[in-house]
């Protein structure tokens, strides 16, 4: 269980290149629409041959829900994630999605699931002062790689902080296999309306075969694949096991980008690193230590 968990890290970190070399090609719009639809489409095809659909049973209701969960999860995760990493480096990408477990505490707090503690307040505060570096790092550098990206970044990483919150009422009730098809589809559908226009615009005969891999692997290596297997490890480790490979994604990610991308590694993103892992770790460790609620 913990090589298919490392696994999932490396595609997971592994995606983020693949993204930066789909963007040589693609515009952002387009490749946030043929990935979450590639995605979707490889999903159905899966739910179909399994013959879920003929057990599927959502009343009515759950519907709207399901797309709210879709459009925070799926339509703005990835119109953030990368539109973001388009003005971003793949080391602060993985830095910055590696917060995820602060901006769901944020949002739990808001909702009243959870109680705030003074070591996970010192957690946030510490996870935060540690983006404030990374974007003054792109600040004071001026080499044209925008600190709008990282704040774009950071608004997905709360939108899928919503999205872990609704998840958590209806991921008892469905399958993975259902749930990432009903996730996915819907979130197509709702991404459409802001992406449909940069598809039709794409120059397809120009796209380079480093761009057209780029996606393939988005499809494949950093959607299908790793949600699958992301929940088969989940049934034999312990979340507070499974969300300790979340210190090794932006660690992947940034040795990939400086091998692959020959990104330079400043001291100042080092720092801010190092300041935004601890801040997680802190209010990871503070979470577990209380137990559910």
């Amino acid at each position: 269980m913990h090589l298919v968990m490392l696994l999932v890290t490396v595609c997971w970190a592994s995606n983020i290149i693949a993204a930066k070399e789909a963007l040589t090609g693609f515009g952002s719009l387009a490749l946030a629409q043929l990935r979450v639809l590639g995605t979707a489409v490889v999903y159905a095809m899966c739910f179909l041959v399994t013959g879920r659909v003929r057990r599927l049973r959502l009343p009515i209701r759950k519907w709207p829900y399901m797309a709210v969960a879709a459009l925070s999860g799926v339509t703005l995760n990835q119109l953030f994630f990368i539109g973001g990493l388009a003005r971003s480096t793949v080391a602060h990408t993985g830095l910055i999605v590696a917060l995820g477990p602060v901006m769901v505490l944020l949002i739990a707090v808001f909702v009243r699931l959870e109680v705030l503690t003074t070591w996970k307040i010192v957690g946030m505060l510490v996870s935060f002062v540690g983006v404030g570096i990374l974007t003054a790092d792109k600040a004071s550098r001026g080499n044209g790689q925008s600190w709008a990206g990282d704040l774009i970044l950071l608004a997905g990483a709360a939108v899928f902080a919503v999205y872990t919150i609704l998840m958590k009422e209806v991921a008892d009730q469905y399958d993975a296999l259902t749930l990432n098809t009903l996730m996915f589809g819907l979130g197509a559908v709702l991404m459409a309306p802001f992406c449909a226009r940069a598809v039709a615009g794409t120059p397809w005969a120009g796209l380079r075969l480093e761009a057209w891999w780029g996606l393939v692997f988005m499809i494949l290596g950093g959607s299908v694949v790793p949600y699958l297997l992301f929940t088969y490890a989940l049934t034999g480790l312990t979340a507070s096991r499974v969300a300790a490979f979340n210190y090794l994604q932006p660690v992947i990610a940034s040795s990939l980008g400086i091998w692959v991308l020959s990104e330079k590694l400043t001291s100042k993103a080092l720092v801010g690193g190092v300041l935004i892992l601890a801040g997680v770790y802190l209010t990871e460790r503070e979470r577990g230590e209380e137990g559910p609620t």
